[in-house]
């Protein structure tokens, strides 16, 4: 059975005649009757009434189209499905956020990924252009026209130092007590960061000493663990060397946010779904 003529029945059900139905579809009217005789001569049945003022269904017609309205529905539902399943959504996910990434996608299933590392500014640019479906990023200052963003992570910033130096005793350290030594910060997202730990220290009436940047949270934990400074930038949930520790603050320091961004146009449902249950249970 051709599905078009199928298609074509319930458009002519719907417009009442064939002419209006051939103006709908943009099919001749001589087409649509050809199709429709066809049709009735496979099922073995007359599924319309004709007269000069238009077609009516038969009750053998109103049987078949009920059925077949919901049949063509539910093909139709499955071909999205299927070309949707078919396409990978590209999703760029920033240094440092692999713990993160790791429990949203175990919410994800059925969909084709591709993950990409990327830092959060590379993102926005692509997710505006298209390029980019998706990411996991740091909250930006600000959003291109048509990219979305939902907070999913808000971490309190912690110093990170070695266990052995004299300021990992254990108590809230001042700001004032880390202005001298040098700040390590990753490249990927050192000018975000950077503008984010400012603000903390210059609330206060103080500069921070910026110190070596690294090229990444890794060689962040591997700087701070050789001595070359402390840092702010890694957050408490990743997993550190025994050697180091993380120490909390005197004063309030603007979190470190983790937020999920979309392409408004992109369909990437379940992913913003996963995003929120990662918001919801942190």
């Amino acid at each position: 059975m051709d599905l078009r003529h199928v298609r074509h029945a319930i458009a002519i059900a719907r417009a009442g005649s064939l002419r209006r139905a051939s103006a709908v579809l943009q099919v001749p009217q001589p087409t649509l009757s050809e199709q429709l005789r066809a049709l009735e001569k496979e099922i073995g049945v007359e599924l319309f009434t004709r007269s000069p003022s238009g077609v009516r269904l038969t009750e053998a017609g109103e049987a078949f189209l009920a059925q077949a309205t919901v049949a063509v529905d539910a093909f139709e539902r499955a071909v999205t499905a299927a070309r949707g399943r078919g396409r990978a959504i590209r999703l760029g996910v920033a240094d440092g956020l692999g713990d993160v990434v790791a429990r949203m996608l175990a919410r994800v299933e059925g969909t084709r990924l591709r993950v990409a590392p990327m830092s959060t500014a590379e993102q926005l640019v692509s997710i505006a252009d298209g390029t980019l479906q998706a990411g996991l990023g740091y909250a930006p200052g600000s959003l291109p026209r048509g990219v979305a963003r939902m907070t999913v992570r808000r971490c309190r910033v912690r110093a990170l130092l070695p266990r052995g130096h004299e300021l990992a005793a254990g108590d809230p350290l001042s700001l004032a007590d880390l202005a001298a030594l040098p700040l390590v910060m990753p490249d990927s997202d050192a000018v975000a960061g950077a503008r984010r730990f400012l603000e903390g220290f210059v609330r206060v009436g103080l500069h921070p000493r910026l110190g070596p940047s690294a090229a990444g949270h890794d060689a962040v934990i591997t700087m701070v663990e050789a001595g070359a400074g402390y840092s702010l930038s890694v957050r408490e949930e990743v997993a550190v060397p025994d050697g180091l520790v993380f120490v909390p603050l005197a004063e309030d320091v603007p979190p470190i946010e983790v937020v999920f961004l979309w392409n408004r146009q992109a369909e990437v449902d379940d992913l913003a779904h996963a995003a929120r249950h990662l918001a919801r249970t942190g």
